[in-house]
């Protein structure tokens, strides 16, 4: 077999590298630098609508404009890239803007966190009858037939008085008198 030798001229192959390495720097660069910037972990590099409503971000670029965006970076500012229906637009953002959306994510999803952590200790806390404590259907052990059925409807007949309370307005002591009563109102005959 016979083998093949080509040899390049080194001013050629310093030329080439010298050209692609000019090439990448200048092309490839600015390609780099626009690598979506992250505003804040909870929302990361791509925002979308639900997003911007619960985290109150781009308040200037109306809702209805916006499917989601990404931000990069442009100097020391951002540039949003906003796309909605297939269209692009592209919105200036400050590094003073862009840290406040950051602060109304961290500020908000610590809030959001909090409501989550308040309602299961309410669920837990509640004097409610959990449904561990009373199986589907009320199959109660100790409870009869006829006390099961009773229990259901007086559940029925206070939930039905509550409601003809709050639909006649009433409040305070007087619902429930009217409550407790069962939809009997005393009424004084002048004399």
């Amino acid at each position: 077999m016979r083998q093949l030798n080509i040899s390049i001229p080194k001013t050629i192959t310093k030329a080439g590298i010298i050209f692609a390495l000019l090439f990448t720097f200048f092309f490839a660069s600015p390609a780099l630098s626009q690598k979506p910037v992250e505003l804040h972990p909870e929302v990361g590099d791509t925002i979308d609508l639900i997003e911007k409503l619960d985290y109150l971000l781009f308040t200037e670029i109306p809702d209805s404009l916006f499917d989601h965006g990404a931000l990069t970076q442009n100097g020391e500012d951002y540039q949003l890239k906003v796309w909605h229906d297939g269209n692009t637009s592209e919105y200036g953002i400050s590094a003073e803007e862009f840290e406040k959306y950051s602060g109304n994510v961290e500020k908000l999803s610590t809030y959001y966190q909090r409501q989550k952590e308040k309602l299961q200790a309410a669920t837990k806390k509640s004097l409610v009858i959990k449904s561990d404590s009373i199986p589907p259907g009320l199959d109660i052990e100790w409870m009869s037939e006829k006390q099961k059925s009773k229990m259901i409807k007086e559940s029925r007949r206070y939930n039905n008085l509550k409601l003809e309370a709050d639909e006649m307005g009433l409040m305070g002591f007087d619902r429930e008198k009217y409550i407790r009563t069962g939809g009997q109102m005393e009424f004084p005959l002048g004399h």
